[in-house]
C-alpha cells in the first residue's frame, strides 16, 4: 500500500495533494454535522429558557424557528446581523427584558409551528 501511496505522490502529486485536502475536508465537516447534530438533538437544549449569553442563532436553533421568526419576535430588522450578538446586549438596546424577549420568542415560536403543522 505505502508503494502505492509513494507512486501517487511522485507522479501524480497534484491529485495526490487535491485527494488529501478533499478527504481532510469531508472528515472536519462530517465531524461538525454528527456534533451539531447530537447536540441539537439533546431534549434539554429544545426551547430553552433565555440567558443572557445566548445570541439569536442560538435561539432560533433552540426553537427550531429560522432567524428571521426571532428577529420579527423582537422587530428587529430583518437586514441586520446579528449572529454574534448576545441578548444582554440586544434587550439593552431595546429596552426589553429577558423576560419580555422569552414570551415574544415563545408567542412566535408557536405560532410558527402552528402554521408549520396546517400546511
Amino acid at each position: 500500500m505505502w508503494h502505492h501511496l509513494k507512486d501517487l505522490w511522485t507522479h501524480n502529486r497534484a491529485a495526490f495533494l487535491a485527494f488529501v485536502v478533499v478527504f481532510a475536508l469531508t472528515g472536519v465537516f462530517g465531524v461538525r454535522a454528527v456534533t451539531q447534530y447530537i447536540y441539537w438533538s439533546d431534549p434539554v437544549k429544545q426551547n430553552q429558557t433565555l440567558a443572557g449569553w445566548m445570541t439569536p442563532r442560538y435561539v432560533a436553533k433552540s426553537y427550531n424557528v429560522p432567524p428571521e421568526v426571532i428577529k420579527a419576535a423582537w422587530n428587529l430588522n430583518p437586514d441586520s446581523a446579528l449572529r454574534r450578538a448576545s441578548l444582554d446586549t440586544i434587550a439593552r438596546e431595546l429596552g426589553l427584558t429577558l423576560e419580555e424577549m422569552q414570551q415574544r420568542v415563545a408567542a412566535a415560536a408557536l405560532a410558527y409551528h402552528a402554521g408549520q403543522t396546517n400546511e
